[in-house]
């Protein structure tokens, strides 16, 4: 009888090693940063890994860190354990926790997403609490709560509107005061019915 095989000990993750303890910007731009701190004030950078970053009125391409604050400002990307938004826009942000306050994530990933007088093209995490904002998908594990606001798709378990809407929505659960043009079955329905003549149109092509 062939013996079982040994599973190959975890590698521990080492520690992120930063270049630098601190860099600070201002009306600069540069290529690549790497510090424990990088504060940037009207400037930009394409890369950047720290574990805070604060970008103010400036720009990067790509954010990775623990904490990021974004203000008045735009990143094609980040990445991080919270991202705090106020006045400025994210491509694309994917976090444990995402703040944004009168600012725009085009689409938002996390476990807790926050947005307050903003808005983003897709929403997903486990709980979102919107605040006089909206998107147009907020798909969430567990509860989506909105006080004016509304999206296009609404789906979770749990959903709670005070004075917002939403064309779909899809809960086993649902409170507040809610203006709905689709129901879970309606929704179904203008599905199968959509599919159905985006059906007939390729059929059509294809003579």
């Amino acid at each position: 009888m062939a013996e079982p095989k040994k599973r190959a000990p975890r590698r521990k993750k080492q520690p992120t090693e930063f270049a630098r303890a601190r860099v600070e910007l201002q009306n600069e731009g540069v290529n690549d940063v790497s510090a424990r701190e990088v504060v940037i004030r009207s400037g930009g950078a394409r890369d950047i890994k720290a574990e805070t970053v604060t970008l103010t009125q400036g720009g990067a391409n790509t954010i990775d860190a623990k904490t990021f604050t974004l203000n008045q400002g735009g990143v094609l990307q980040a990445s991080a354990t919270l991202v705090n938004v106020k006045q400025g826009g994210i491509l694309n942000a994917e976090a444990e926790e995402i703040q944004v306050e009168q600012g725009g994530v085009l689409i938002a990933q996390a476990e807790n997403v926050e947005l307050e007088s903003g808005g983003a093209l897709a929403i997903m995490g486990t709980k979102i609490n919107v605040k006089a904002g909206g998107a147009q998908w907020m798909l969430a594990r567990e509860s989506i709560q909105v006080q004016q606001g509304g999206a296009l798709v609404m789906a979770a378990p749990r959903i709670e509107i005070e004075n917002g809407g939403a064309v779909f929505l899809i809960a086993r659960e649902v409170r507040g005061n809610i203006r709905v043009m689709f129901d879970r079955r309606a929704a179904l329905v203008f599905g199968i019915a959509a599919g159905v003549v985006i059906g007939l149109l390729g059929l059509r092509r294809r003579r």
